[in-house]
């Protein structure tokens, strides 16, 4: 019995940290934006040596990634680790069926709960972030015990990130519609919140 309230805590702690609060934005943003086609990614390098990229997915439903990574590790993503939720849907996903209604055969119109034109998310900048960041998040997901889900919620939280924002300024959709939908090509901006 006494074991319950100690679950509900590691819940609470774990939902909070994947529902995320609003990305705090410090000093100016560093900007840019952006054009991709289908089947291509696209590329920014900031400063600190990172790459910013959309990189397109072709597995599955067609769409893109939003990737910060250091060139030296590029298979790691610096966003996906501190950017909630950490299951299902995030903003670091981009599909056409984000933008249509529930049978797919027009645009959403607020009808289906997924993530818009603006796409939040927070990143790392080095790799030892990174590192930590992945191995907590790891403890959180599939934890050995709800203590050390607790404790790895808890130190996650205190990593240091930095945060963006990307808006879909121009759409493009495919032809085709329902699980077959895809983006013929889209524009785009970008914000970053980093120290220069």
């Amino acid at each position: 019995m006494a074991r319950y309230p100690c679950m509900l805590f590691v819940l609470l702690v774990i939902s909070s940290s994947l529902a995320g609060d609003e990305p705090q934005h410090n000093g100016s943003p560093f900007l840019f934006s952006g054009t991709v086609s289908r089947h291509q990614d696209f590329q920014h390098e900031l400063h600190g040596g990172l790459v910013f990229t959309l990189e397109f997915i072709s597995y599955g439903q067609e769409g893109w990634a939003v990737r910060i990574f250091d060139p030296a590790f590029p298979s790691d993503n610096f966003c996906a680790v501190v950017t909630p939720p950490y299951r299902g849907i995030n903003a670091l996903q981009i599909y056409a069926w984000h933008f249509l209604n529930e049978d797919g055969t027009g645009p959403a119109g607020g009808s289906v709960n997924t993530p818009g034109e603006e796409r939040r998310f927070y990143f790392v900048t080095d790799k030892a972030s990174y590192d930590t960041a992945f191995d907590l998040l790891s403890t959180m997901l599939w934890p050995e015990s709800p203590e050390a889900q607790e404790a790895a919620a808890v130190l996650h939280d205190g990593i240091h990130s930095e945060s963006g924002i990307l808006t879909i300024t121009d759409l493009v959709a495919g032809d085709a519609a329902g699980d077959s939908a895809y983006i013929e090509s889209m524009s785009f901006d970008v914000e970053l919140f980093i120290p220069r």
